[in-house]
């Protein structure tokens, strides 16, 4: 009886060192600064099932949860959802943005105005550890019709949110496509690319590597390898962030068809190759809503 206890004990300790919670190998998991984050945009759950949703990130070992802003949210449920979390010690990021959204717009002064007023009523327990944004300007007609004034544009966006996370002693991170490496800019902020300006100029980046394979020229380890090297000189975290929507003709940006345990295995590959590099801060998954439906 005790020996069959102990080799029951054995094998489940032996398959829980192989495979984490998340279900990547500890070699996904590994080190101190390795981290595993996704987006909250769906709000409605922490109204209606805040409980059943910190449990599904808690089994997914998340530690940075993106939470976009719904101002018409009492701020009883944030303050409740955010000190449950933070006692699962996870951080919480205020989450929000649109491709339009400069520094002007009257939907980004709101946002900005409601965290700062947010973590001035909240207790230490309940604040938001950073202010995260996904603005996505080449999805506007300007991009392309304007393209040197959209960018600017943008850039005067993120310094505004730069400041304002400063003054509220938190985080300041942004979600960038990975081909931001190839998109120039020279005006009134100097010049260069905007992938690299992005990365100096914020806390942290999300970099919105969305390919169902690790490896080949179309792999994500191929396509932000510039990113890393920017971000490992400039001594900043990037995030490397997949995709688990149904995107339809598109299969090659997502893990929707090939499920949790493909996703997995392709992360491993990318976590292998970049673990040496100081600016590797882990992975995101894009969103809960899509992750909780993934087939395994």
């Amino acid at each position: 009886m005790k020996k069959r206890s102990f080799i029951s004990i054995l094998i489940f300790l032996l398959l829980t060192s192989q495979l984490g919670v998340f279900g990547m190998s500890n070699k996904a998991q590994a080190g101190e600064t390795t981290s595993i984050s996704t987006w909250l945009w769906d709000t409605q759950k922490i109204v209606s099932e805040p409980d059943a949703t910190l449990q599904f990130l808690v089994d997914k070992q998340v530690s940075h949860v993106y939470l976009q802003i719904n101002r018409s949210i009492k701020l009883d449920v944030y303050k409740s959802f955010i000190r449950k979390a933070n006692e699962k010690n996870m951080n919480v990021y205020a989450l929000d943005g649109a491709p339009h959204w400069g520094p002007s717009t009257k939907a980004f002064t709101l946002f900005l105005d409601w965290v700062k007023s947010y973590q001035e009523g909240a207790k230490s327990s309940e604040k938001f550890s950073g202010i995260h944004l996904d603005i996505e300007p080449y999805l506007t007609s300007q991009w392309t019709t304007t393209y040197n004034a959209a960018v600017k544009k943008y850039q005067d966006a993120l310094l505004v949110a730069k400041n304002t996370a400063a003054s509220l002693y938190v985080s300041f991170a942004v979600d960038i496509p990975f081909w931001f490496d190839e998109m120039t800019f020279r005006n009134s902020h100097g010049k260069g690319n905007l992938a690299q300006w992005a990365i100096q100029q914020t806390d942290e980046v999300t970099i919105m590597a969305y390919r169902d394979k690790a490896l080949g020229a179309n792999g994500i380890i191929e396509l932000v390898k510039n990113e890393m090297t920017y971000a490992q000189a400039s001594k900043k975290k990037i995030t490397l962030a997949v995709e688990t929507m149904n995107l339809g003709q598109d299969g090659f940006l997502t893990f929707f068809e090939e499920g949790q345990a493909a996703m997995n295995e392709q992360l491993d590959l990318v976590s292998a190759h970049y673990s040496s590099y100081s600016s590797f801060h882990g992975f995101a998954v894009h969103h809960v809503g899509s992750w909780m439906t993934l087939k395994k």
